[in-house]
């Protein structure tokens, strides 16, 4: 049974506008906190990003970019930003791993640390891939769209390219078409035949992208650790196998100082073919063990019964 309490009129007046009192007081904003807020925007607006973006905008510059380019400066376009990421962090990777002296483990550790430190840097934009072997199993398993992989590996390739380019300017006495012998170049130790060369490079690469997948692409992963275990990987390969080809892994790694120093050209597309065949042996095994893309949609099976 529903019930109510008849108040006098004058009382709920008095109520109703003591109310709207209350109400008014504590919806009134603090003459401090305005003037916080104000001096928070006059100091934003001395800021350099935002100096610099009404220069362009006074000069017409930003009229072009806004379709490119969100109101915090970011690319829009997400394939351009993993793009770029590729290229950079790959750039990166051959500057510091392809500079370091090939002597005791100094560049096994160089190029280890240095895979751990851009994994980390890029793998929130494009993944860190840095690497086309990593990129080439990833479309082999579904993982990435064929085109989009194709431009990775591009990128990748560009991006080594520049970065033999930037430690030829810092090396003294390093030059362009150096030929072998130039930092980064891979070769084959005295004695190691192709038959090696193949061998070590494959294995080495499949564990560097059985790595990958097991601690970064399949699920439950290792979290943030997977860049630390990838560049172990990486490491534990370069201390085994470098000194018998170079340890490599990475066909931009190979491609991008051939290119530049013009060495070991030939014995070049072994360790390429090499490489992309530990990175599809990978892809292979990782497809047995954690299954390819689950977004993928399977196939309808038609299966023959005997006629039944």
């Amino acid at each position: 049974m529903a019930s109510s309490i008849e108040m006098p009129r004058g009382s709920r007046e008095s109520d109703t506008t003591r109310l709207m009192g209350d109400i008014g007081t504590s919806t009134s904003v603090d003459p401090n906190v305005q003037a916080a807020k104000k001096q928070q925007e006059e100091d934003n607006s001395k800021m350099l990003p935002v100096l610099l973006e009404d220069y362009l905008d006074r000069v017409g510059v930003m009229d072009k970019l806004r379709p490119y380019i969100d109101p915090t400066g970011q690319i829009r376009s997400v394939t351009i930003r993993c793009l770029l990421a590729e290229f950079f962090g790959t750039m990166l990777f051959q500057m510091f791993g392809g500079s370091a002296p090939a002597k005791d483990t100094t560049a096994p550790a160089a190029n280890g640390f240095a895979l751990v430190a851009l994994i980390y840097a890029f793998c929130n934009v494009s993944g860190g891939h840095l690497n086309p072997a990593v990129s080439f199993a990833l479309i082999c398993t579904g993982h990435i769209q064929w085109w989009k992989g194709l431009l990775y590996m591009i990128a990748q390739v560009l991006g080594s390219i520049f970065g033999a380019l930037i430690y030829t300017a810092l090396i003294p006495d390093l030059h362009i078409g150096g030929g072998a012998g130039s930092p980064g170049c891979f070769g084959p130790a005295p004695g190691v035949t192709h038959g090696h060369v193949f061998g070590w490079e494959l294995m080495m690469t499949f564990l560097l992208v059985m790595t990958v997948y097991a601690s970064a692409v399949a699920t439950p992963g290792h979290g943030n650790t997977a860049p630390l275990a990838i560049g172990l990987s990486l490491y534990a390969a370069a201390i085994s196998g470098g000194p018998y080809t170079g340890a490599s892994l990475n066909p931009a790694r190979t491609i991008g100082p051939a290119v530049v120093f013009t060495c070991n050209i030939g014995v070049s597309f072994l360790y390429v073919f090499s490489e992309f065949c530990g990175g599809a042996l990978a892809a292979g095994l990782s497809i047995f063990l954690y299954g390819r893309n689950p977004a993928l949609k399977a196939r309808p099976h038609h299966y023959n019964h005997g006629g039944m």
